[in-house]
């Protein structure tokens, strides 16, 4: 059983790793069917393909819900959220959030002195107004499902430690298209991983995860420089 759970783990994180890698790919498909190719699509669709990103993280929410529903789960208690908890575990993932913001600040900016680190700062408003909300919102739910949900679900049978190492490592591999963001990811993905085994719920993960992406939107908007 544990051979198998692992080997489900691991098949998982490379479904991750592939939509990540081929995620231009999957754009470019979706342009040509759409507009017969690329460069017969509007400038103004062009030049607006960032706001498609949580498009990735809701096709790996749509993978977890329907592996968690083939299993007999219900997805909607998976998660935890209920009256009861949900103060406490906003509370909880208040705190557990603004420590993930910590450690991307304090990664990014180790990483700035080895290699680029994305610009961020130098992005339009409206750009991290987005990123705020619903770029917040989406791989929150989402990406939370994915790998701390269905994934942790999966590995029930595995020790608990080896559970949030091996999430947390295909956390960071999906986000493998910026190198300077594997080292806080994977930190964040551990700190996401414990909150979840440890509250033996998803919710305060969720809520986390949350607060840092809108947190370093925040933080871009306002002109933050992680490079200095």
């Amino acid at each position: 059983m544990k051979v198998h759970q692992l080997a489900e783990v691991l098949v998982w994180s490379v479904v991750a790793y592939f939509l990540a890698t081929k995620s231009e790919a999957i754009i470019v498909f979706g342009l040509a069917t759409l507009y017969g190719s690329v460069a017969a699509a509007p400038p103004s669709v062009l030049q607006n393909l960032i706001y498609i990103s949580p498009v990735f993280p809701l096709m790996l929410g749509a993978l977890a819900v329907v592996r968690l529903k083939l299993a007999g789960e219900n997805v909607w208690a998976s998660t935890g959220l209920s009256a009861n908890t949900l103060p406490g575990d906003a509370l909880l993932g208040a705190f557990a959030g603004i420590a993930c913001i910590g450690v991307a600040i304090v990664s990014l900016q180790t990483a700035s002195r080895y290699m680029d680190v994305p610009a961020m700062h130098m992005m339009p408003p409206e750009v991290h107004l987005y990123f705020m909300t619903i770029g917040a919102v989406v791989p929150g739910v989402c990406e939370e499902l994915y790998f701390r949900g269905m994934m942790t679900r999966i590995a029930n049978h595995l020790p608990a430690a080896v559970t949030i190492v091996l999430t947390a490592a295909a956390f960071a591999i999906w986000h493998v298209g910026t190198p300077a963001y594997l080292p806080h990811t994977f930190l964040v993905g551990l700190i996401l991983g414990i909150l979840t085994v440890a509250s033996g719920r998803l919710a305060p993960a969720i809520v986390a995860h949350t607060i840092a992406n809108a947190g370093m939107g925040l933080l871009f908007l306002n002109g933050y420089n992680v490079a200095g």
